[in-house]
C-alpha cells in the first residue's frame, strides 16, 4: 500500500498494554537522563500535592522556578538554572531549590494563584511560608547566576541563622541547639566608623561599598563580609558561624578588641584565635578552612556529575507519562499543530484554488474562526483572513500565503510538538492523527453552523488536499454505507465522523501504516468508556455520543504541550 494511506490514518486512543510497554522501554533505556531536573542537581520538583507543604517547611528558604518545558525561554534557561542550583548546593542547610511545571494541567491552579504570567519565573519564599494575597513570594527578575545568588543572599540574611550574637548570649546554648556542631566561629563585623582601626576593607567592590555607610535599614548591621563568611562555610555541617557587632563580646572571651580576628570555640569551651590576612570574607573563610583541614573536618560531599539535560528526550518522556495517566485526554497542542500545518504548509503548497476547492478553503477558515481552539487574539486574525478569502473566486497557493501573512501576521502557534498524536518512531501518526482529532473537535464544537458543515469541509479536504487517492477511496466506501444525505443534525454529524474513523481503522489495522505502540482499535475502548458497548460488538450510540461530546469539547482540552499555559492566557 502507498505511503499516502499511512499518512491519513490515526487513532487517538490505544491500549494500556501498549503504553505500559513503551514506558518500560523508555525507563530501562533512558534512566535519569530523561528528566529536565533531578535531585542530583540539587533540584526537587514540586507539584500540586506537595507545593504547599514544600513552601511551609520551617528550617530553610526556598528558591522556586515556575517553568514550562515546552516554552522556549524556559528551555533556554535550563542550563543556567542547573549550573545555579549546583552552586547553591553549598547553601543547602539554609536554602532548598525547587521547580514547578506550569505546563501540566494539574499544576495550573497553583500557577494561577501565584500570578505566573510567563515562564520561567523565579520566586524566593521564606521558611514557614503561608500564602497571602499580598505575599506571593519575592520575584527575582535576574537571569545571571551571580546576580541571582546576590539577591538570594539578601533574603537569606534575614533568617534567624544570621542573628547577631549578643553579650548576654550563651555559647553553650549553640552547642545544645545544634547537637552535631563541634566548633562555633565568631566573626566581628560592624560599620566602619563604629570600630577603628580598620586595616583593609573587603576584597570585593560589594564588600568595600557596604562597609562605608552608616548602619541603617538599607545597610544592615550584618555586614556583607560577615554574611558571606557564614554562607561560604555552610558546607561544613559541624561548624556554625556567628557574627557579633559589639566589641564588649571580646571581654566575654577575655581578650582585647582587635581587627581581623576570628574566635573559634569548641564544645569544651576552649578558644582558638585566627588572624585572617585581610578584612574580607575570602580571607576569613580561608583562615577557618585551613584550621578545619588541620583538624580533619570535611565539608559535605559534592554533588555527582550529571550530563546536560536532553530536552527533547525529556519532553518525550513527559508526554508518554501523560499518556500513561491520561490515555483518552485531548490536547490543544495537537489541534494547533494540525491548524498550523494546514494553513502554513498544505494550503500554500496548493498550485491553484478555484471552484469547489476555494469553497473548501474558505469554509475551513470559517470553521476555525467559529470554533477556534487557538488563543483569543487568533479569532480576529482568522476573521480578517476569512473576509479576505470571501471575495476571491480563484487564488494561487502563493496568493493565499500572502493573504495569510497579511491577516494573521505575527501570530505564534504555541503547540510545538504532538502530544496525543506522538509516535513511537518518526513518520508515524503526527499530522494525520491531529487532523482526525481536529475534525472530531470541530464536529462537537460547531453547534452554531448548519448540520453537515464540518463533514463537507472534512470530505473536501480529503479530496483536494490529502494528495491520497486511496484515502479518498476509503472514505467514499464509507459514504456508500452511510450516505451523508442522511445526516440531518449535529449529533448525527458527530457520530458519522466517529463511524468513519472506526471504519478506516478497521480497514488498516495491523498494516505497515500502524504504529505498534498505538494500535488502530475500535474506539472508544472498553476501558475508556465501559458504558459504550452492550457487548463486545454492539455499540450504544447514545453513550458514545455522550463520551465524544465530553472529551472533544473546548473546556476539556488539555493545555499540556503548549508553550503558554492556561494561567498565562487568563
Amino acid at each position: 500500500q502507498s505511503h499516502n494511506v499511512y499518512l491519513f490514518v490515526m487513532n487517538p486512543n490505544d491500549t494500556l498494554s501498549a503504553f505500559s510497554l513503551l514506558l518500560c522501554v523508555l525507563i530501562l533505556s533512558a534512566g535519569r537522563g530523561e528528566l529536565l531536573f533531578n535531585a542530583d542537581d540539587n533540584v526537587v520538583q514540586l507539584d500540586f500535592a506537595s507545593f504547599e507543604s514544600g513552601l511551609s517547611e520551617p528550617t530553610s528558604g526556598k528558591l522556586v522556578q515556575f517553568f514550562n518545558g515546552f516554552c522556549e525561554e524556559s528551555q533556554n534557561f535550563i542550563p543556567a538554572f542547573k549550573n545555579l542550583s549546583r552552586k547553591l548546593y553549598k547553601w543547602h542547610r539554609l536554602l532548598k531549590v525547587h521547580v514547578l511545571d506550569c505546563g501540566k494541567d494539574e499544576n495550573d491552579m497553583i500557577c494561577s494563584i501565584y500570578s505566573i504570567r510567563k515562564t520561567p519565573t523565579l520566586r524566593y519564599f521564606p521558611p514557614s511560608y503561608k500564602l497571602a494575597p499580598d505575599n506571593l513570594g519575592t520575584e527575582i527578575t535576574h537571569r545571571n547566576p551571580k546576580e541571582i545568588q546576590s539577591k538570594l543572599a539578601l533574603n537569606l540574611q534575614k533568617l534567624d541563622y544570621f542573628k547577631m550574637f549578643k553579650r548576654q548570649d550563651n555559647v553553650a546554648h549553640i552547642f545544645q541547639t545544634h547537637k552535631d556542631i563541634e566548633y562555633v566561629a565568631f566573626v566581628f563585623q560592624m560599620c566602619l566608623d563604629h570600630f577603628l582601626p580598620h586595616l583593609e576593607t573587603g576584597n570585593s567592590m560589594e564588600e568595600k561599598y557596604a562597609s562605608q555607610g552608616d548602619c541603617n535599614e538599607d545597610n544592615p548591621i550584618v555586614s556583607l563580609i560577615g554574611r558571606n563568611t557564614l554562607l561560604e562555610l555552610l558546607p561544613y555541617r559541624k561548624v556554625v558561624v556567628r557574627i557579633f557587632d559589639n566589641h564588649d563580646v571580646y571581654n566575654k572571651f577575655g581578650i582585647s578588641p582587635v581587627p581581623n580576628l576570628v574566635v573559634l570555640v569548641n564544645k569544651a569551651g576552649k578558644l582558638l584565635f585566627l588572624t585572617p590576612e585581610m578584612d574580607s570574607s575570602k580571607a576569613y573563610v580561608a583562615a577557618i578552612k585551613q584550621f578545619l583541614i588541620f583538624v580533619d573536618l570535611k565539608p559535605q560531599k559534592p554533588l555527582p556529575k550529571t550530563p546536560p539535560a536532553n530536552i527533547s528526550e525529556a519532553l518525550r518522556y513527559e508526554i508518554f507519562e501523560q499518556h500513561k495517566h491520561h490515555p483518552s485526554r485531548i490536547y490543544r497542542a495537537d489541534l494547533e499543530r494540525a491548524i498550523d500545518q494546514i494553513l502554513n504548509v498544505k494550503f500554500p503548497g496548493t498550485t491553484h484554488f478555484a471552484g469547489a476547492k476555494i469553497v473548501v478553503l474558505r469554509n475551513f477558515v470559517k470553521l476555525i474562526y467559529n470554533s477556534s481552539p487557538l488563543k483569543p487574539e487568533a479569532r480576529e486574525k482568522l476573521a480578517n483572513l476569512y473576509y479576505s478569502l470571501h471575495v476571491k473566486k480563484q487564488l494561487s497557493g502563493v496568493g493565499f500565503k500572502n493573504l495569510l501573512l497579511k491577516s494573521v501576521k505575527d501570530y505564534v502557534f504555541d503547540g510545538k510538538q504532538y502530544v496525543g498524536c506522538i509516535a513511537s518512531r518518526p513518520s508515524l501518526r503526527g499530522f494525520n492523527c491531529s487532523l482526525w482529532v481536529l475534525f472530531h473537535y470541530l464536529s462537537v464544537e460547531s453547534k452554531k453552523l448548519k448540520p453537515k458543515s464540518v463533514l463537507l469541509v472534512f470530505l473536501g479536504y480529503v479530496r483536494f488536499f490529502m494528495n491520497c487517492k486511496e484515502c479518498d477511496m476509503k472514505i467514499s466506501e464509507f459514504k456508500k454505507l452511510r450516505p451523508i444525505a442522511n445526516v440531518t443534525n449535529d449529533d448525527e454529524q458527530i457520530l458519522w465522523l466517529w463511524e468513519a474513523h472506526n471504519y478506516v481503522n478497521k480497514q488498516l489495522a495491523g498494516d505497515s501504516t500502524e504504529d505498534p505502540k498505538f494500535p488502530k482499535i475500535q474506539f472508544p475502548s472498553e476501558r475508556d468508556c465501559p458504558k459504550c458497548r452492550n457487548n463486545a460488538t454492539e455499540w450504544r450510540t447514545e453513550e458514545v455520543l455522550h463520551y465524544l461530546k465530553g472529551i472533544y469539547t473546548l473546556k476539556n482540552l488539555s493545555w499540556f504541550g503548549m508553550s503558554s499555559g492556561k494561567h498565562a492566557i487568563e
